[in-house]
């Protein structure tokens, strides 16, 4: 989404969550660490003073293209409440969930992408494996609707079917990311 902090306050207040992605959409990885770090501190920084009642220790930072190292990561974690980066650097195989957190502590989220093509149909098989699995919680980081983004669904065809499906599970819940660390930890 393009925006701004008016924008983004305005979506706030209506219910979305709001969470740093990076300060200007920078393979943090490709740079030099301190670099990187200056950035991702910056992000956080410009975050605080532009969002109303933003805390960088409630935050999840969403690395831009899934894309960190372990030291990014440490540093991250030693700011935020949570960090979200590319399931496959964590998890051999990339269906087995997420384990809920059950404590305050930081904690490393994995998530996966499709793209450049529509992604209708992986989101449909990464859906129907996670519901067939033991529990934890899936994420999946999707750029788009329609023919816009990178991997886009289909808003009116698919997405708006799927959560019709989703919601009708008692087992299920579709949060944001920092609403379901809030509710794991409480």
């Amino acid at each position: 989404m393009r925006g701004d902090f008016k924008d983004w306050n305005l979506l706030q207040e209506r219910g979305h969550e709001i969470m740093p992605h990076s300060w200007d959409h920078s393979n943090l990885t490709q740079m030099p660490l301190e670099k990187a770090k200056e950035d991702i501190l910056k992000c956080l920084d410009y975050f605080e003073k532009n969002l109303k009642g933003f805390k960088s220790s409630d935050a999840v930072y969403n690395f831009a293209f899934n894309a960190s190292t372990r030291e990014l990561e440490d540093f991250t974690l030693s700011h935020v409440r949570a960090i979200r980066s590319g399931g496959w650097d964590i998890i051999e195989d990339h269906r087995q969930e997420n384990p809920f957190p059950h404590s305050g502590k930081p904690v490393r989220l994995g998530c996966w992408s499709y793209g450049p093509d529509n992604a209708d149909k992986w989101v449909e098989e990464e859906v129907t494996k996670f519901l067939a699995g033991s529990g934890g919680w899936l994420i999946l980081n999707l750029h788009g609707l329609d023919d816009e983004g990178w991997g886009p669904l289909h808003s009116t065809t698919y997405l708006d079917d799927l959560l019709k499906r989703l919601v009708k599970l008692d087992s299920l819940e579709i949060l944001p990311a920092g609403v379901a660390l809030k509710k794991s930890t409480n």
